[in-house]
């Protein structure tokens, strides 16, 4: 068997300093922790937090009750009201927001602020998104060509287009196309991370080259799920493992050229431990 292993794959720099920073936190003896909703999208890794005692917030009502506690911001940003109730409790805000994310509600708000109508290329039920559009005012989401349809918006407006984080480049620079044939008075600030563009990039080259492709990362994790997009355009037996029972469902030929890649979310621990299961089969 042929094994490659993508070069940018695991951790990105916006998870790890996260995991990092709430494993410090959760070191300190502090009786009690928060979050609000995942910190990161894997499983595995929320799981161990949770078993060295962050407390994971999932609705309004609860994040209110918290008062004068230490409550840690997830990577993906949260909306905008939320902040500002975490804040007005007295609570010690740890905002472990990714930067690329905090970029985006920075350029949101200041072009609401001069006017612009925003649109977000992206998954409006993601919570990156859900976060970035509490920075706007006329806001909309879209993710397809149907979206873009159902838009009411003045074509001589002044549009702001911006992107999710971890959008598939492709299909983003597609819907671009089609919005600007719409808007004539329209700017787009590129706010794809670059970590997110340089592995979609790598999975597409290996695809192209492979019998198999393994993505190693949680069915919830957007970036692990555009990774897998990207791969199934050009490699058809691409799959998402998101643990070693999920090797057992997969055959793998000694023959076979088989590529392993993982979502930004993914720790090191899962991608050396399928690789060292897909070695052992041969």
């Amino acid at each position: 068997m042929d094994l490659v292993l993508a070069k940018n794959a695991g951790f990105c720099f916006g998870v790890k300093r996260a995991i990092d920073k709430a494993f410090e936190v959760l070191s300190t003896g502090e009786k009690k922790i928060y979050s609000i909703g995942s910190l990161i999208h894997n499983e595995q890794v929320v799981n161990n937090l949770k078993n060295k005692g962050l407390i994971e917030l999932t609705d309004e009502e609860s994040v209110k009750n918290i008062k004068n506690e230490t409550v840690i911001i997830r990577t993906h940003g949260i909306e905008k009201h939320l902040y500002n109730i975490i804040e007005k409790n007295g609570n010690n805000i740890i905002d472990l927001t990714c930067p690329f994310v905090k970029r985006i509600h920075n350029i949101v708000s200041e072009y609401t602020d001069k006017g612009y109508t925003i649109i977000v290329i992206g998954d409006a039920a993601h919570p990156e998104v859900k976060g970035i559009i509490s920075y706007g005012k006329d806001i909309y989401v879209v993710n397809s060509q149907d979206d873009i349809d159902k838009l009411n918006i003045d074509r001589d407006e002044p549009v702001l287009i911006v992107f999710q984080t971890t959008t598939n480049a492709s299909k983003a620079q597609k819907l671009v196309d089609i919005l600007r044939k719409f808007y004539y008075n329209s700017i787009v600030i590129d706010t794809i991370c670059n970590t997110t563009k340089e592995r979609q990039d790598e999975v597409i080259d290996l695809a192209k080259t492979l019998d198999v492709m393994l993505i190693i990362g949680s069915n919830s994790s957007s970036n692990t799920k555009k990774l897998y997009e990207e791969s199934k355009r050009y490699c058809d037996k691409s799959y998402i493992i998101s643990s070693v029972d999920d090797l057992k469902k997969i055959y793998l030929s000694e023959k076979s050229k088989v590529g392993i890649s993982a979502g930004a979310s993914t720790p090191q621990y899962l991608i050396e431990e399928i690789l060292k299961n897909v070695r052992n089969e041969f």
